[in-house]
């Protein structure tokens, strides 16, 4: 019943727009991950570096190509074989819908509540603001995260009820971590804390030392999908490790005082709108909150002790999102408002499912009407146009509420006249729930149809990616912003943007890039989905100081696209884009020598060399008197033969960046980056007729591997254990206490 309700109610945004699931970061970055993720798995490799693909390329620093994640793997695989980009990834995202629903539910079942109880909170948690126009149209890590989080949340509880084995706890959280989202993880810990503080309060010492098993087993995964990326991020534009606010994607108190209203917007900034308000209901948790009004405090006082891992896990939840917007790499602390609506919408559930007052007077009912005229009020201070979707919303809310006053004030509803099919109160509260809910969620995406975030409008049809840049031989650079064109269909039949471009045959440079090389992307202006400045047209050819080369060949680029009309626009320069501010146009320049123009449309230019150097990855610039020979290369490791050095050694540049984790036989890496940025080789006077070996392993690997390995053989070893130790003596139970079917 939960799942199928969940399911129908995610469809209804694609009733008001057809690619509500596929937006912003999920055309532009994850769909790309995804393909190229599958067509590689299916090739016999996971993807680690690409040196091509450059600032982008290092894929385990990136953190969230599911390096470790069989789920993701899966994705991957039917993203690659999918004809129909959309059509996939709307698929997924409602069965992350559907799987948080159920996992609610199971959650909510282990506090104690009945069938119907745990399907009012299974509906609801699914459709919080953040989640459906944040995380499920775009930050779809995110939203898997956090759609596998219930279900470890309620293993958790199975533990600490005293069931021993460990397995799906472990495996739900292996699940989460491995995804590489921060948030899941920081989750996962959280949750981690508060049951083990639950059970050493109970001084439950065995479930105690499991729940602190399976946390130092969680922690040692997290070591190897996390560590790469620490000991990378020095290098990247996510090295910074200040603190402070500019109270970007941050939630304020005033946001959730009008979660109840499914069509209010917050106060949030960011550089996604203007103003101080979001676009959509980001904030909105679930429109029974207000029925808080109908508990007996003293009767929930006595509930408190069974819900104390509740109560910390939403009071770290909630002080997470109002944390300043920046801590070192960690941003946008409104990401964890799903969070904050899982345990919102529990709490208030089960304190109405098993402590509300026995008879609910009127004055608790105004309470409960006054609460939600404080939300619609301070929803229209915030956005006065909207006065009128914001009034309907709460209306809508304070029916429902008068209705389930009602019918928890007549539990002998069931022998009415009217009710002929003779349900029980608790069936009609179930279906009341619904009904709201629907209608809230009717409203909701009627009044706001689409995400806050960019819309790209990329192809849904893989073969309009493959016919981009069609035949193009070794790399290409797009100079130009793809941003800068209208977002549709002619101009993706031209030239693509951010990872969409793992989609298409040619190799290109510009894709997306959630932690940049810094010295590189400055000398390219590069922004974060790949675009350039037009400037970058001639800096290209522009002969560079230590290797007496042009940057092009020093990054071994064969083919360059122009995107006419980026020449043409005026461009300002934020901190953000690497851009310099101008207002005047920029002339596109003549065709190199020894370049030749190999296609052109009424957008875009094809510059292509006439004699190839790249693909990327081998040697770029050697020092006089220094030769070398390539014997292999992959995209890892590069094997060179010395053919001749200098009597004082030699020096060579590799078209590569310098990320951590390189090592080499036969030479030294060199302190100096050449150039700034290309990775350089020192060779030893004395190694003429020798073999340099160059390799890369993500830093960090040599000890996380290892530790991945302990924690993912010792929990499965635990788990076999516990099943063998089980059958031996089958009169082992859990402790747990039994579910009750309260109204």
């Amino acid at each position: 019943m939960t799942a199928g309700s969940v399911l129908v109610l995610s469809l209804i945004p694609l009733l008001f727009y057809g690619r509500f699931y596929f937006q912003d970061d999920t055309e532009n970055g994850a769909y790309g991950v995804w393909y190229h993720l599958g067509e590689s798995l299916l090739q016999g490799n996971v993807p680690i570096l690409n040196p091509s693909v450059w600032s982008s390329g290092n894929y385990i620093a990136e953190g969230q190509w599911g390096t470790w994640n069989p789920l993701v793997m899966l994705f991957g695989v039917l993203a690659y074989i999918s004809p129909n980009t959309v059509v996939l990834t709307t698929a997924l995202k409602v069965a992350m819908l559907v799987a948080a629903g159920m996992g609610t539910f199971v959650l909510a079942r282990s506090y104690s509540l009945s069938p119907e109880w745990a399907f009012i909170a299974g509906i609801a948690v699914p459709l919080n603001g953040f989640t459906m126009y944040f995380d499920a149209p775009s930050w779809v890590t995110g939203a898997l995260v956090w759609a596998i989080f219930p279900f470890f949340w309620a293993e958790l509880r199975q533990l600490l009820a005293g069931k021993r084995n460990p397995f799906w706890a472990f495996i739900t959280g292996y699940l989460i971590v491995t995804v590489g989202y921060v948030a899941g993880t920081v989750a996962v810990g959280f949750i981690l804390l508060a049951v083990g503080i639950e059970a050493l309060i109970r001084k439950a010492w065995g479930p105690a030392v499991r729940i602190a098993v399976t946390g130092v087993s969680m922690g040692l995964v997290a070591v190897v999908v996390f560590l790469p990326g620490v000991l990378t991020a020095a290098v990247t534009t996510r090295g910074t490790t200040g603190i402070w606010n500019d109270d970007y994607m941050s939630v304020d108190f005033n946001s959730l005082l009008i979660a109840p209203i499914a069509t209010a917007y917050p106060q949030l900034l960011s550089w996604w709108w203007s103003g101080t308000a979001a676009t959509s209901p980001a904030a909105y948790i679930a429109w029974f909150l207000p029925a808080i009004a109908f508990v007996s405090w003293s009767r929930f006082k006595q509930l408190v002790p069974e819900l104390r891992d509740l109560f910390l896990f939403l009071t770290a939840s909630v002080a997470f999102v109002l944390l300043p917007t920046t801590i070192g790499p960690l941003r946008y602390p409104a990401r964890f408002m799903p969070y904050v609506a899982t345990g919102a919408v529990l709490l208030v559930i089960v304190a109405l499912a098993r402590s509300r007052r026995s008879h609910i007077g009127r004055p608790s009912l105004y309470f409960a009407i006054a609460l939600v005229m404080l939300g619609l009020y301070l929803a229209w201070a915030q956005v006065p146009a909207r006065f009128s979707s914001i009034f309907v919303a709460a209306a809508v809310v304070i029916a429902a509420l008068i209705a389930l006053w009602w019918l928890l004030n007549h539990p002998e509803v069931q022998s009415h006249r009217w009710n002929k099919a003779g349900m029980s109160a608790m069936s009609l509260i179930a279906i009341g729930a619904l009904l709201a809910t629907t209608a809230t969620t009717l409203l909701q995406h009627r009044t706001s149809p689409k995400s806050s975030l960019s819309i790209a409008n990329q192809p849904a049809d893989v073969s309009t990616y493959k016919g981009v840049l069609s035949g193009v031989k070794n790399d290409v650079l797009v100079v130009g912003d793809a941003l800068d064109y209208p977002q549709e269909k002619e101009t993706w039949e031209q030239t693509l943007m951010a990872n969409a471009w793992y989609l298409s045959d040619a190799s290109v440079l510009n894709r997306y890039q959630l932690v940049g090389f810094s010295k590189f992307n400055d000398l390219l202006c590069l922004r974060y989905l790949g675009g350039t400045c037009p400037e970058l047209a001639e800096r290209l050819f522009d002969v560079r100081a230590e290797t007496g080369l042009m940057l092009v060949d020093e990054l071994q680029i064969d083919n360059v696209q122009i995107l006419k009309e980026s020449f043409d626009k005026p461009q300002v320069g934020m901190a953000s884009n690497n851009y310099v501010s101008r207002d005047e146009e920029v002339d596109i320049p003549a065709v190199p020598s020894g370049w030749h123009v190999a296609n052109e449309t009424e957008e875009t230019l094809l510059w292509s060399r006439d004699v190839r150097l790249g693909p990327a990855g081998g040697v770029t610039w050697s020092q006089p008197g220094t030769r070398l020979t390539e014997v292999s290369r992959s995209d890892t490791q590069l094997v060179l033969k010395v053919d001749e050095v200098p009597a004082g050694g030699g020096r060579v540049a590799l078209s590569r960046l310098p990320w951590p984790g390189y090592s080499v036989e036969g030479a030294e890496l060199s302190e100096r980056p050449v150039g700034g940025y290309l990775l350089g080789l020192e060779i030893p006077a004395n190694a003429e007729g020798n073999l340099v070996t160059l390799s890369f392993e993500p830093p960090g690997w040599r000890i996380a591997i290892p530790v991945w390995a302990v924690a993912v053989t010792g929990m499965l070893a635990w788990s076999l254990l516990a099943v063998r130790r089980k059958r031996r003596d089958p009169e082992i139970q859990p402790a747990e206490s039994q579910v009750q079917g309260v109204m």
